[in-house]
Order: C-alpha cells, then structure tokens, then sequence
C-alpha cells in the first residue's frame, strides 16, 4: 500500500512542478544503486568461466583463423553458376532496354526535326554571311572559308 500512495505522491508533485513550470530539484531516480551492481567483484566472471563461455577467445590467432575458416561454407560451383547466369540476365535486360529506349528516342527526335537523319547533307549555300563578318579575315582565310 505504500508503494502505491508514494507512487501517487510522487506523481501528483511531479505534475504540479510540471504545471508551474519547475525544474525538478532532486533526481526522482535513485541511481546510486546502480554503481553497486557495476562494481561487485562477484558478478565478475572468472578464467575458467569466460574460456567455457568463449572458447575461440581463449585460442591464439592461429587456431581462431583454422576455427573460422573450418566453419565457413563456401558457395558451390552450381550456386557460383546460378548467381553468375542471374547477373548475365540482368545485364542483357538492361541493356537491351537502354539501347531500345535510345533508338525509339533517336527516330523520334529526327522525326520531329530536331537532329538531322543519318547520312543526310543539309544545304547551306543560300545562306548568307551578315556585313562585315569578313572584315578581320586575311586571303588565307578567306580562301579557307
């Protein structure tokens, strides 16, 4: 029964300093009984325990790299084979996606008029160079031109 006035105590005060806006004085927690249980040297483990508890621990590096590597399970051929044939699929799907998708696009584009179709020759000579565009040209480059 104390337990649960206390409780109620302590939470009715806590809201009260809540509601006028107060800090808490003193830490509600107890904690001092924490550094206790972190200190007591019975709840340390002994030699004996830790090397039942990690036995690889307890090996030199030698006989820890032996345990690891007689625990580890290579993949096999098959499954080499499998993953290998999956990444070759993925590759020729993608590749065939980005190279239709860039063919659709380049028809598209000449279609439309935005880039001119292959092989074809675009007649510029009606064009005519505005005034004074050849003004700061030697014969050389006029010849050139």
């Amino acid at each position: 029964m104390n337990k649960s006035v206390a409780t109620q105590e302590a939470i009715k005060s806590a809201t009260q300093k809540a509601m006028a806006g107060e800090a808490a004085s003193t830490p509600t927690v107890d904690l001092s009984k924490f550094d206790n249980l972190l200190s007591d040297p019975e709840d340390e483990l002994t030699n004996e325990q830790m090397a039942e508890i990690d036995k690889v621990g307890q090996m030199n590096i030698i006989e820890q790299i032996k345990d690891e590597y007689k625990n580890t399970r290579l993949p096999s051929p098959d499954a080499t084979l499998k993953q290998a044939g999956l990444m070759i699929v993925i590759f020729l799907v993608t590749a065939t996606l980005i190279l239709k998708a860039d063919e659709f696009l380049r028809f598209q584009y000449t279609d439309w008029g935005f880039i001119p179709k292959s092989g074809e020759v675009l007649d510029y000579s009606d064009l005519t160079l505005p005034e004074g565009f050849t003004d700061q040209m030697s014969d050389e480059d006029l010849i050139n031109l």
